[in-house]
């Protein structure tokens, strides 16, 4: 039964959707726009939830862009958006087995924590890190602003950006191969590109210098009242400016007229109608589940079911009975010094990094007189041991619930290597597997950023008249990217259509 109609459906309030719809009301607060979340709360990954009074993150963990003059911070500022961001410093403390790595939040003083480590390193050191400061700065003054990958626009940047054209046909392994002769510091430098999901020698050098260096050299931030604050201030304001969002209404279908789409059908049996509609859903879900195979091409379904995902990942969030002020906010655990995103994209899962999150150390605001919350987290493929254990049915037996309960007791184990006795103070245990990741963000393979970086996807972004894709699944990953992807599309949807 059609019940309602509007200018713009928008699909999934992940960073894409909210950035698209606040773009459209604060330009015309008259439009008739809604969000369908299927979940309960707005945010997509950047998300977060309380068990017995305790807070904890459940996605991203740090937002790049955020200081004063930098692309997020000016877009939230562009649609009267007030938002407290607090930076993250020190960005992270490495555990290794025979070193403890601070990365401050100042590049000069990380480099000078890295020369105290490795010594003989200095020379070295010093040159990578003024290559990777003129990296940087050629992508923030020359690179592209709008997402697009016309010609024109990369043949400028490429003329302008004289370092980053220099290493461009290397892969960052190769760069690090070259440039570090100790291998210890090879996952050190490369440390961030946890943010692709891609092992060094599967990323472009410059891409892999700059994501590495960018939290000390630009900042990491966090905002003040954790992630699921962040989003909710966002839906606010989306509100505030005319807009609607419903929660607990999964889109069943996109319907599709003469070619066209022409609205949404919802798993309740209602439909939705509207002129345009914006998907910020996963990708794969919105060509294969949402249009399907009799409306999208025999090529682009073939392509479709061949998309890969990115990496997901297994987290145990701990609340605990302990006093953890003299301890990092951000710190991560390696066994040795080998990569580790190689082994998890071949199915492999070993548990070799460990990362941990204590948001209350951070924001004071988040603690609590009942404990203090630890997010763990490590990269895991979603296809382990058969998904999981699950049935075929997508039950979650007692298999799926005796696998995550060993691991998370692993995970626990090696992060009282930086924090003793955890285990021993537990007060609240929630476990995450790819499974649950998939079932709260509908994302394929319960991927963290979309499809897998290295797949061409922007040129699936309009798959009909009247349907246009945004957000990290069509763009590139990441909170600020995926947000200023849905403002950009929002403002070609105003330039084209004179909304």
């Amino acid at each position: 039964m059609i019940i309602n109609t509007y200018d713009v459906i928008i699909i999934g309030s992940g960073m894409g959707g909210l950035g698209a719809g606040l773009a459209l009301q604060t330009h015309n607060p008259n439009l008739k726009t809604i969000i369908l979340e299927q979940h309960s709360i707005p945010g997509g990954f950047v998300t977060g939830f309380k068990r017995k009074g305790i807070y904890f993150d459940a996605g991203a963990e740090g937002i790049i862009y955020a200081e004063e003059n930098q692309a997020l911070s000016q877009t939230l500022q562009k649609l009267g958006v007030d938002q407290e961001f607090i930076k993250i410093d020190p960005l992270e403390v490495l555990y290794y087995p025979d070193k403890e790595i601070t990365i401050h939040a100042k590049p000069e003083k990380f480099l000078d924590e890295l020369i105290k480590h490795f010594p003989d390193s200095e020379s070295e050191l010093r040159s990578y890190f003024e290559i990777m400061e003129k990296m940087t700065e050629e992508l923030w003054y020359y690179g592209p602003t709008d997402y697009t990958n016309s010609l024109w626009t990369l043949l400028k940047f490429f003329f302008r950006a004289k370092t980053i054209r220099k290493h461009f046909l290397k892969s960052f392994q190769k760069y690090l191969d070259k440039k570090i002769s100790n291998v210890k510091l090879h996952p050190i430098l490369s440390f961030y590109n946890l943010w692709l999901g891609l092992p060094p020698k599967d990323v472009m050098a410059p891409i892999g210098v700059v994501v590495g260096g960018n939290p000390f050299l630009k900042g990491n931030f966090y905002p003040r009242g954790g992630m699921l604050s962040y989003a909710m201030n966002l839906a606010s304001y989306y509100n505030k400016k005319g807009g609607e969002i419903r929660y607990s209404a999964k889109v069943e279908q996109i319907v599709v007229v003469d070619k066209t789409a022409v609205g949404v059908k919802l798993t309740s049996g209602e439909e939705i109608r509207a002129k345009l509609i914006i998907s910020n859903a996963d990708l794969k879900q919105t060509y294969l589940k949402l249009l399907g195979k009799k409306i999208i091409s025999k090529k682009d379904y073939t392509k479709m079911v061949l998309l890969e995902p990115s990496i997901s990942g297994f987290g145990v969030f701990l609340g605990v009975d302990m006093d953890l002020t003299n301890f990092p906010s951000h710190l991560t655990i390696f066994n040795d010094y080998e990569e580790i995103i190689a082994p998890v994209l071949e199915g492999n899962f070993t548990l070799n990094g460990v990362a941990m999150r204590i948001p209350s150390k951070i924001d004071d605001s988040l603690k609590s007189d009942k404990g203090t919350g630890i997010v763990m987290l490590a990269i895991a493929p979603y296809d382990w041991k058969n998904k999981w254990q699950v049935t075929l049915d997508g039950d979650r037996a007692a298999d799926y619930m005796k696998l995550k309960e060993e691991y998370a007791e692993q995970m626990i184990k090696i992060a009282e290597r930086a924090i003793p006795g955890l285990s021993e103070n537990i007060i609240v245990k929630e476990i995450a597997t790819p499974i649950t990741f998939e079932r709260y963000s509908l994302n394929d393979g319960g991927g963290w950023y979309g499809p897998q970086k290295g797949q061409r996807r922007s040129s699936y972004k309009y798959p009909l008249d009247n349907l246009i894709l945004t957000g990290a699944n069509v763009d590139s990953t990441g909170v600020p990217t995926a947000f200023i992807s849905g403002v950009k599309t929002a403002e070609k949807i105003i330039r084209k259509r004179k909304l």
